[in-house]
């Protein structure tokens, strides 16, 4: 009589299996977890800024160089010339979030009312000591700066602290339109 049984051979290759799809199993997890970490694409702004200070009849405004060591990523960047000169420039913020920041010599009213998405108008809002007008819906928030030929909108789904840090951070050239002259004091305080 033999000495195989059935029965520990199938116990026998069932344990085999379970061994080969938990090493699988292992090496899936092993290959997710180290690539985990979301990248987010970054572009380069600077270029399309330099061309606005060629184009515009108004002083240009930027942001802060020390955003992307505060964990802000520049993720898009628009620059109309043709008719109103308008520039957006689109970040991931710190927590997640997103800014979008615009300047144009556009229409104040029809820019504002662009960028703002139908938020409505709830006050101001102290940023570097100048007003900005603060406009806020369920889901959107901006803040409005108007300045004398020119418009700089920070909008976004990002809370009312980002939104002023990030205008705090602003820094505007002192002559505009020929890119010749130097940074003066920012547009709001970080």
């Amino acid at each position: 009589m033999s000495e195989y049984s059935r029965s520990s051979a199938t116990f026998k290759n069932y344990a085999i299996s379970l061994g080969v799809i938990i090493a699988i199993v292992l090496a899936l997890a092993f290959v997710v977890s180290t690539r985990s970490g979301e990248n987010i694409p970054s572009v380069d702004y600077r270029p399309e800024a330099e061309v606005l200070r060629g184009s515009a009849d108004y002083p240009v405004t930027m942001p802060a160089d020390d955003l992307a060591e505060q964990g802000w990523t520049p993720t898009s960047s628009t620059l109309e010339t043709a008719g109103p000169v308008e520039w957006s420039v689109g970040f991931a913020t710190a927590a997640d979030s997103h800014v979008m920041f615009t300047q144009s010599d556009g229409d104040p009213d029809a820019v504002v009312a662009d960028r703002s998405r139908g938020a409505e108008e709830t006050g101001t809002v102290a940023v570097g000591g100048r007003e900005w007008e603060h406009y806020e819906s369920e889901d959107w928030s901006a803040l409005v700066l108007r300045e004398d030929g020119y418009t700089l909108v920070v909008a976004g789904p990002a809370d009312l602290d980002e939104l002023a840090h990030f205008a705090g951070g602003l820094e505007t050239d002192a002559e505009g339109g020929d890119g010749a002259g130097a940074a003066e004091e920012p547009a709001g305080d970080s």
